[in-house]
């Protein structure tokens, strides 16, 4: 039975990195014919994951990271499942409700079994891949982009329009925006292993690479979303990794960290070129009249005839059509809508929140919040135990403490940048979300070495 047990284990673990490391490089995995394979990997991790559980009734349950977290978001994420389960069932659109469905729950299923389906060693290997494969992300699409002009996505030409006039890198994404969704996620865990006290200089190199070439990606794809998502999470990075600094240090960093933003902006403004320019071209005072506005007031119009449960998961791109011009319109009187919008398709909502909303109405928003607030509270809680606590001098160990201020704000940044467009609509993006996640919770029960004492003490 140990054997079998080590057997499944390394089968589990070579499906999860599969996934996470691979999706991002098959194109986020958003088309149907690299998502499904994707989804193939995980039922079968997740089969492991089942014969890992059975086998606890002989070896025990001691193997397993099971912690009073873990249970606390097992039970807090069921009711919004079951709920989105129920409501995918009775959508009309089977396929569309399906993969709606799929994106909400794999990312859980990844995260649990992540947390305690692997050990303690494998979860810091997957840890350490996840970052190298950042680093090797952001270097493809800031190579593509000056030795192609961003003229392929891998083996597969590229969308023209984005390299009209502003010439924006893609990465291994269709969509610039979503390349520099999963960078700015990159970013923030560079970010946190740079700042938190405990990490060895050798960590800190590793880091400001990282996070360097994800901040320079975000700049190539001229992300307007990801522009003010890195100011927020700098801003937000100073304030939560320096928490663990003695008071003297910790002033003197944000200090020094505000002053090189306020530098950093300056230098943007002047010399930002192109990125600067999409900037100002953006109807700011008339947002009305931006397409992503437009698609999300006829989302919330289609929300507004079934407020409580929703249209249906998936169910955007086919109620579009009904809800897609403004209600200012009047057939009788011959009299067109200010907003017609019949010169496109939405596909999406380009506001993941407001998608949300109009897909899963109030009931299902609220059990989405609930579960999502839970993690991030109690995450944020468990840092902020760890930095306060008198700690000893850094051994340089590879100490995990900085992993959750890295997910809190890969979290941060992901929900930013959805109020302007779709990650969460990108299996890989949410998939490498999930898995970090998993990591927080499975780690989150250890102290870390360096700041073990005798009389401290940290419930599981």
């Amino acid at each position: 039975m140990q054997r079998l047990d080590s057997i499944i284990s390394t089968l589990l673990f070579g499906l999860i990195s599969g996934v996470v490391i691979l999706a991002p490089w098959m194109f986020g995995a958003w088309e149907t014919w690299w998502f499904w394979p994707f989804m193939v990997c995980l039922f079968t991790a997740g089969a492991c994951y089942a014969v890992r559980l059975m086998l606890s009734s002989v070896l025990g349950t001691r193997r397993l990271n099971f912690s009073t977290l873990t249970y606390r978001m097992i039970v807090l994420w069921s009711p919004f499942l079951v709920y989105a389960l129920i409501r995918a069932i009775q959508a009309d659109v089977r396929m569309d409700a399906e993969r709606s469905f799929l994106l909400q729950s794999s990312p859980f299923l990844l995260g649990l079994m992540v947390a305690t389906g692997l050990s303690e060693a494998k979860q810091r290997l997957l840890l350490t891949l996840i970052m190298v494969n950042f680093a090797c992300l952001g270097v493809y699409g800031i190579a593509n982009h000056y030795l192609t002009g961003n003229a392929a996505v891998l083996w597969v030409p590229g969308f023209e329009q984005y390299q009209i006039k502003y010439h924006r890198a893609t990465g291994t994404y269709f969509c610039p925006d979503h390349f520099s969704g999963l960078m700015e996620i990159a970013m923030g865990m560079g970010l946190a292993l740079l700042l938190v006290r405990s990490s060895s200089p050798r960590q800190r190199i590793a880091a400001l690479g990282v996070s360097a070439v994800a901040l320079l990606a975000i700049f190539l794809t001229r992300s307007r979303g990801g522009g003010i998502v890195v100011g927020v999470v700098m801003v937000a990075a100073l304030w939560l990794c320096t928490l663990s600094w003695n008071p003297t240090t910790r002033r003197l960093a944000r200090g020094i960290g505000a002053a090189s933003l306020i530098a950093g902006f300056l230098v943007i403004t002047v010399f930002g070129g192109h990125y600067v320019e999409r900037f100002k071209e953006y109807p700011w005072t008339k947002l009305e009249h931006s397409d992503r506005f437009q698609m999300s007031a006829a989302a919330l119009r289609a929300w507004k005839t079934a407020p409580w449960f929703g249209v249906g998961p998936g169910m955007h791109q086919n109620v579009w059509p009904h809800f897609a011009a403004s209600t200012d319109g009047d057939r009788s009187a011959y009299r067109w809508p200010t907003f017609p919008n019949n010169y496109y398709h939405s596909f999406e909502a380009h506001n993941d929140w407001v998608q949300l909303l109009e897909e899963y109405g109030l009931i299902g928003v609220a059990l989405f919040l609930v579960a999502t607030g839970h993690a991030v509270i109690h995450l944020f809680r468990r840092w902020k135990r760890w930095a306060t606590l008198p700690s000893l001098p850094s051994s340089g160990s590879a100490s995990p403490d900085w992993l959750l201020p890295g997910t809190l704000l890969a979290a941060l940044a992901m929900a930013i940048h959805s109020v302007g467009d779709f990650n969460l609509q990108i299996p890989a993006t949410v998939w490498v979300l999930g898995g970090l996640v998993g990591l927080a919770t499975g780690m989150a029960r250890h102290t870390p070495p360096h700041i073990r004492q005798p009389g401290s003490h940290l419930p599981p």
